[in-house]
């Protein structure tokens, strides 16, 4: 059983509280007594691994994130495979690394996004590190009817005004 320290009408008692009032109370450094040592063993070690984990999981990300811009081309190449095979790797942001990749990987992402190759890449956060033919391929691919419409609204401030006017063109053309 878990207790709390409580005064009432100037006299100190302790009330017993669930887990979850426990696990509030112990991560504010509250006094917590537990009349059975095994239970309060049980109940410190189910607190501290997730926290173990999640503080792994970041430590390994900030490390890599550390270290991104004295990386190489191949090596950057190397993490964005892991990453999408996610390869362990599935706590990395590719937000984070897309600045730092060259303009074939972020065209790779960016097609494989679009094409719902990988549903957690957002081809709009990708969009500015591609180059104008990666969206052109974008309108070819709305235009022969393989892309939604939302999925190209996105996209407008960072087309060309050549791949602008085939769009108006083919929106015109529509019945």
């Amino acid at each position: 059983m878990i207790l709390r320290k409580m005064v009432v009408d100037g006299q100190e008692i302790h009330v017993q509280i669930s887990k979850e009032e426990a696990k509030t109370r112990y991560l504010n450094h509250e006094t917590l007594v537990f009349t059975d040592e095994a239970e309060k063993q049980a109940f410190i070690e189910n607190l501290e691994k997730p926290k173990n984990e999640e503080s792994k999981s970041r430590s390994k990300m900030h490390k890599l994130v550390q270290m991104l811009p004295f990386m190489d081309e191949d090596t950057i190449h190397e993490l964005v495979e892991k990453i999408l095979k996610e390869d362990g790797l599935g706590g990395i942001d590719i937000a984070v690394v897309l600045p730092f990749l060259d303009e074939d990987d972020a065209t790779a992402l960016f097609k494989k996004a679009i094409s719902g190759g990988y549903p957690k890449l957002n081809p709009m956060m990708i969009a500015p590190f591609v180059d104008e033919d990666a969206l052109s391929f974008v309108v070819d691919e709305y235009i022969a009817g393989n892309l939604s419409e939302s999925q190209l609204d996105a996209l407008y401030p960072f087309l060309n005004e050549d791949d602008l006017k085939r769009l108006f063109k083919h929106i015109l053309n529509q019945n």
